[in-house]
């Protein structure tokens, strides 16, 4: 159990990664299926809550991270600063830069805006950091797929 502890916020990182495999195409099912803005709504209420707890346990984990993730996170973060459109954000997350946090955690991932607000201010508690990387990202994410699906299942009907 402690193993998955210590590997908790990598793990994290990665799912939001894929999620577009496997979370986009049952949003946009859920929205041509519930249809209209009630797909919408319930797409994005679930989808928010559950990125709001994986983000959450991914904060929570990244207290005591393995330094093996630590440096892996690293890597990531070195790779997103020499990005043109997202570098000059990446390294100014947190709870004093609201929409830094919100543009890296919409455009790369909430997990991967908390965890750098983590090691970039390790002193701040990043209660706001985390509620504006999981509004941006859930918001933006699922508002995408179940509107993409509830248009395709209206052209259907």
């Amino acid at each position: 159990m402690r193993s998955v502890l210590l590997a908790w916020p990598g793990l994290a990182l990665g799912i939001t990664f894929v999620d577009d495999f496997v979370a986009g195409p049952v949003l946009a099912a859920t929205g041509a299926w519930v249809g209209g803005r009630a797909g919408v709504a319930v797409g994005v209420v679930t989808f928010t809550v559950l990125v709001g707890v994986l983000v959450a346990s991914a904060l929570l984990a990244s207290r005591v991270m393995d330094p093996r993730h630590r440096e892996r996170i690293d890597t990531v973060v070195g790779r997103a600063a020499k990005r043109r459109v997202i570098g000059r954000y990446v390294h100014r997350v947190g709870d004093d830069h609201p929409w830094a946090t919100a543009v890296v955690a919409a455009v790369v991932s909430p997990v991967l805006a908390v965890l750098l607000a983590r090691m970039v201010h390790p002193t701040q508690r990043l209660v706001r950091t985390s509620v504006i990387a999981v509004l941006a990202y859930g918001v933006a994410f699922s508002v995408f797929y179940t509107g993409l699906g509830a248009g395709i299942g209206d052209l259907a009907t």
